[in-house]
Protein backbone atom coordinates (compact mmCIF):
# COMPACT_ATOMS: atom_id res chain seq x y z
CA UNK A 1 0.00 0.00 0.00
CA UNK A 2 1.41 3.41 -0.78
CA UNK A 3 2.02 5.80 2.50
CA UNK A 4 0.59 8.73 2.04
CA UNK A 5 1.49 11.91 0.83
CA UNK A 6 3.09 14.61 3.78
CA UNK A 7 0.40 16.25 4.74
CA UNK A 8 -2.22 14.21 4.26
CA UNK A 9 -3.79 12.10 6.56
CA UNK A 10 -4.51 8.35 6.16
CA UNK A 11 -8.45 7.65 6.36
CA UNK A 12 -10.31 4.96 7.43
CA UNK A 13 -10.73 3.70 3.69
CA UNK A 14 -7.20 3.66 3.48
CA UNK A 15 -6.62 0.93 6.10
CA UNK A 16 -6.59 -2.81 5.23
CA UNK A 17 -9.81 -4.05 4.48
CA UNK A 18 -11.48 -5.59 7.75
CA UNK A 19 -14.56 -7.13 7.49
CA UNK A 20 -17.18 -6.89 10.96
CA UNK A 21 -20.00 -8.97 11.17
CA UNK A 22 -22.10 -6.12 10.05
CA UNK A 23 -20.06 -6.36 6.65
CA UNK A 24 -20.83 -8.60 3.57
CA UNK A 25 -18.57 -9.63 1.33
CA UNK A 26 -20.07 -10.07 -1.75
CA UNK A 27 -17.47 -10.96 -4.98
CA UNK A 28 -14.29 -10.67 -2.80
CA UNK A 29 -14.99 -6.94 -1.80
CA UNK A 30 -17.17 -5.88 1.40
CA UNK A 31 -20.00 -4.36 0.65
CA UNK A 32 -20.63 -0.91 3.21
CA UNK A 33 -23.48 -1.65 5.29
CA UNK A 34 -26.98 0.09 5.26
CA UNK A 35 -27.20 2.76 7.26
CA UNK A 36 -28.94 0.65 9.82
CA UNK A 37 -26.55 -1.98 10.29
CA UNK A 38 -23.57 0.75 11.46
CA UNK A 39 -23.17 0.79 15.40
CA UNK A 40 -25.34 3.87 17.02
CA UNK A 41 -22.33 5.90 17.96
CA UNK A 42 -20.93 5.50 14.05
CA UNK A 43 -24.36 6.44 13.02
CA UNK A 44 -24.62 9.49 15.26
CA UNK A 45 -21.12 10.90 14.04
CA UNK A 46 -22.44 10.45 10.44
CA UNK A 47 -25.51 12.09 11.60
CA UNK A 48 -23.30 15.67 13.14
CA UNK A 49 -21.07 15.71 10.05
CA UNK A 50 -24.08 15.25 7.59
CA UNK A 51 -25.75 18.42 9.61
CA UNK A 52 -22.91 20.83 9.33
CA UNK A 53 -22.53 19.69 5.21
CA UNK A 54 -26.45 20.19 4.80
CA UNK A 55 -26.07 23.60 6.71
CA UNK A 56 -23.34 24.99 4.84
CA UNK A 57 -25.14 24.45 1.56
CA UNK A 58 -28.67 25.57 2.66
CA UNK A 59 -26.14 28.66 3.84
CA UNK A 60 -24.50 29.03 0.71
CA UNK A 61 -27.74 29.56 -1.17
CA UNK A 62 -28.46 32.84 -2.81
CA UNK A 63 -31.83 33.74 -2.17
CA UNK A 64 -33.84 34.88 -5.42
CA UNK A 65 -36.85 37.32 -3.41
CA UNK A 66 -34.94 40.51 -3.31
CA UNK A 67 -37.62 41.33 -0.29
CA UNK A 68 -35.12 39.31 1.96
CA UNK A 69 -33.05 41.09 3.55
CA UNK A 70 -29.84 39.56 4.25
CA UNK A 71 -28.26 38.46 7.23
CA UNK A 72 -25.17 36.65 8.51
CA UNK A 73 -25.63 33.09 10.07
CA UNK A 74 -24.90 34.52 13.51
CA UNK A 75 -27.57 37.16 12.88
CA UNK A 76 -29.99 34.77 12.15
CA UNK A 77 -29.02 32.67 15.02
CA UNK A 78 -29.99 35.73 17.50
CA UNK A 79 -33.18 36.44 15.15
CA UNK A 80 -34.48 33.27 15.64
CA UNK A 81 -33.86 33.39 19.22
CA UNK A 82 -35.38 36.20 19.22
CA UNK A 83 -38.49 35.25 17.58
CA UNK A 84 -38.35 32.03 19.77
CA UNK A 85 -38.05 34.06 23.26
CA UNK A 86 -39.93 37.55 22.68
CA UNK A 87 -38.84 39.89 25.28
CA UNK A 88 -35.44 38.60 25.93
CA UNK A 89 -32.49 40.31 26.84
CA UNK A 90 -28.78 41.23 25.11
CA UNK A 91 -27.60 39.19 28.28
CA UNK A 92 -29.93 36.22 28.46
CA UNK A 93 -29.37 36.18 24.50
CA UNK A 94 -25.66 35.86 24.58
CA UNK A 95 -25.51 33.19 28.16
CA UNK A 96 -28.24 30.83 26.15
CA UNK A 97 -26.62 31.09 22.92
CA UNK A 98 -23.20 30.91 24.02
CA UNK A 99 -21.62 33.77 22.82
CA UNK A 100 -19.84 36.93 24.27
CA UNK A 101 -21.67 39.94 25.05
CA UNK A 102 -19.75 42.06 23.19
CA UNK A 103 -20.46 39.52 20.05
CA UNK A 104 -23.71 39.72 21.22
CA UNK A 105 -24.05 43.41 21.12
CA UNK A 106 -22.65 43.55 17.34
CA UNK A 107 -25.31 41.37 16.27
CA UNK A 108 -28.07 42.66 17.67
CA UNK A 109 -27.24 46.38 16.81
CA UNK A 110 -26.96 45.49 13.62
CA UNK A 111 -30.55 43.83 13.09
CA UNK A 112 -31.59 46.87 14.48
CA UNK A 113 -30.34 48.80 11.68
CA UNK A 114 -31.79 46.52 9.59
CA UNK A 115 -35.24 46.85 10.85
CA UNK A 116 -35.53 43.28 12.18
CA UNK A 117 -35.08 43.94 15.85
CA UNK A 118 -36.54 46.51 18.84
CA UNK A 119 -35.29 47.13 21.90
CA UNK A 120 -37.86 48.74 24.31
CA UNK A 121 -37.00 49.52 28.48
CA UNK A 122 -38.71 46.93 30.63
CA UNK A 123 -41.61 48.13 32.52
CA UNK A 124 -40.60 47.48 35.34
CA UNK A 125 -37.00 48.21 35.38
CA UNK A 126 -35.92 50.62 32.45
CA UNK A 127 -32.38 49.46 32.82
CA UNK A 128 -33.10 46.53 31.19
CA UNK A 129 -33.41 46.80 27.50
CA UNK A 130 -36.11 43.53 26.00
CA UNK A 131 -35.97 42.43 22.48
CA UNK A 132 -38.41 42.08 20.18
CA UNK A 133 -38.38 41.13 16.33
CA UNK A 134 -40.54 43.18 13.64
CA UNK A 135 -43.44 42.66 11.24
CA UNK A 136 -40.41 43.07 8.45
CA UNK A 137 -38.86 40.42 10.12
CA UNK A 138 -41.99 38.00 10.24
CA UNK A 139 -42.18 38.70 6.11
CA UNK A 140 -38.41 38.10 5.42
CA UNK A 141 -38.64 35.04 7.56
CA UNK A 142 -41.72 33.49 5.74
CA UNK A 143 -39.81 34.58 2.51
CA UNK A 144 -36.69 32.53 3.47
CA UNK A 145 -38.68 29.59 4.17
CA UNK A 146 -40.13 29.46 1.34
CA UNK A 147 -37.15 29.80 -0.59
CA UNK A 148 -35.80 27.25 1.41
CA UNK A 149 -38.65 24.50 1.01
CA UNK A 150 -38.35 24.94 -2.82
CA UNK A 151 -34.71 24.17 -2.82
CA UNK A 152 -34.83 20.62 -0.41
CA UNK A 153 -37.53 20.06 -2.24
CA UNK A 154 -35.50 19.93 -5.69
CA UNK A 155 -32.46 17.92 -3.67
CA UNK A 156 -34.69 15.36 -2.11
CA UNK A 157 -37.00 12.71 -3.66
CA UNK A 158 -40.50 12.56 -3.01
CA UNK A 159 -40.06 9.27 -1.15
CA UNK A 160 -38.05 10.97 1.45
CA UNK A 161 -39.51 10.74 5.05
CA UNK A 162 -39.43 14.97 5.48
CA UNK A 163 -41.44 14.15 8.69
CA UNK A 164 -38.79 12.08 10.53
CA UNK A 165 -35.99 13.82 9.67
CA UNK A 166 -37.96 16.94 11.14
CA UNK A 167 -38.82 14.89 14.05
CA UNK A 168 -34.87 14.31 14.55
CA UNK A 169 -33.76 17.56 14.23
CA UNK A 170 -36.11 19.44 16.39
CA UNK A 171 -34.97 16.46 18.93
CA UNK A 172 -31.18 17.63 18.66
CA UNK A 173 -32.14 21.72 18.65
CA UNK A 174 -35.04 21.13 21.45
CA UNK A 175 -31.97 19.29 24.17
CA UNK A 176 -30.86 21.24 26.65
CA UNK A 177 -27.32 23.19 26.03
CA UNK A 178 -25.83 21.70 29.15
CA UNK A 179 -25.86 18.25 27.66
CA UNK A 180 -24.18 19.31 24.03
CA UNK A 181 -21.16 20.53 26.01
Amino acid sequence: MDQPARGEGVRDDDAPAKHTSAEHVRGGHAVTPSPDDRPRDKQLGELADRIVRVARRIEAHRFQDPLITPVSPLEALFLRYVDDHPGTSPGVLARDLMVRSSNASAGLRSLERKGLITRSADRDDARVTRLFVTDDARRATARVRVEWAHLLNELLPPSANVAEALHVLELLDDAPAERAS
